[in-house]
């Protein structure tokens, strides 16, 4: 396994030097997967720790074993990224220099048929990232009513056919039971026209995806943790792979970079702006995206977003 059996990294060389302010401060990789980031990090000059989360066990080993020459300086964290803060308090850290998201599905979880979140193998409706979690695909195919499966579908998926994909569904879930990937692909993609149905498939199971593992929840919980973690002069950076995780993230950016109002009169609202107040400053006010020649390295780039604040 190397590498590329999780993915080639993303704009590491944006995400990295956007990270690092203090060459022998504490970072985070929130999402470790097989270890890109983790291991640019590392090998800058330097005496910085890292702190690593994730909880793919196959990760966990492959990146443990490609970055044992830092492991005195890397601890790894079998937690999902929404327990930033009180995993690191478990470590006794209460502040740290930086933190960044690879919010990305790696290559290797997208072929791994006993996880199920890909439509071109056939395998057992599942999608749980974290095996801990109780809901699974099968359950959420199994017993939405069609309401809720419409607003999966159109929240999570952006999906136009969603209400026909979730009648279809819900009218064949009464004849058998839907338990495989390929079972639920076949029935989505019934009607959809050919050049139109990896579209669709691709929405549809991402959406079951972020409700299965409950995902941008979680997103939301972190980036408001690490705003209290990250100490001033630090950064939190964000690679994000579509519209909903970015739409977060920059929401929270540019809230945060705001100027709060002190309580009172509309007139006073106006009068008592303390610019003091805003958390964030930001260093990417436009998303940066991949340059062409990483594109033609790497095809997977061409949806990614890169945005970076520091904290004040």
């Amino acid at each position: 396994m190397n590498e590329a059996d999780y993915h080639i990294p993303v704009l590491a060389d944006e995400a990295i030097s956007g990270l690092i302010t203090d060459s022998d401060g504490i970072y985070v990789d929130a999402t470790l997967g097989g270890g890109g980031y983790a291991e640019r990090i590392l090998k800058r000059p330097g005496t910085s720790k890292l702190f690593a989360f994730d909880t793919d066990p196959a990760a966990i080993l492959f990146a443990t074993e490609r970055l044992k020459d830092f492991a005195d300086r890397l601890t790894i964290i079998t937690e999902n990224f929404a327990s930033v803060r009180i995993a690191l308090a478990n470590q006794n850290v209460w502040a740290i220099d930086g933190i960044v998201y690879d919010l990305g599905v790696s290559s290797r979880q997208l072929d791994t048929t006993s996880i199920g979140l890909s439509y071109r193998f056939e395998s057992e409706l599942d999608m749980r990232l974290d095996k801990r979690l109780t809901l699974t695909a099968k359950e959420v195919i199994a017993n939405y009513d069609e309401r809720d499966l419409v607003k999966i579908f159109r929240d999570y998926g952006e999906e136009p056919q969603a209400k026909r994909i979730a009648r279809r569904i819900t009218q064949r879930r009464t004849a058998e039971a839907i338990t495989t990937t390929t079972q639920l692909a076949a029935i989505v993609g019934e009607g959809i026209r050919e050049d139109k149905k990896n579209s669709t498939l691709s929405r549809i199971f991402q959406a079951i995806r972020i409700e299965v593992n409950d995902e941008l929840a979680q997103l939301r919980s972190s980036l408001d943790q690490a705003i209290e973690i990250v100490k001033p002069g630090g950064r939190i950076v964000v690679v994000s792979y579509h519209s909903l995780e970015d739409r977060i993230v920059k929401e929270l950016f540019v809230r945060e970079a705001k100027p709060k109002a002190d309580e009172g009169s509309a007139i006073s609202l106006k009068q008592n702006i303390d610019y003091a107040k805003a958390r964030l400053k930001l260093i990417t006010p436009k998303p940066v995206s991949a340059s062409m020649d990483e594109l033609v390295k790497n095809l997977r780039a061409r949806s990614a977003k890169l945005r970076i604040a520091e904290r004040l």
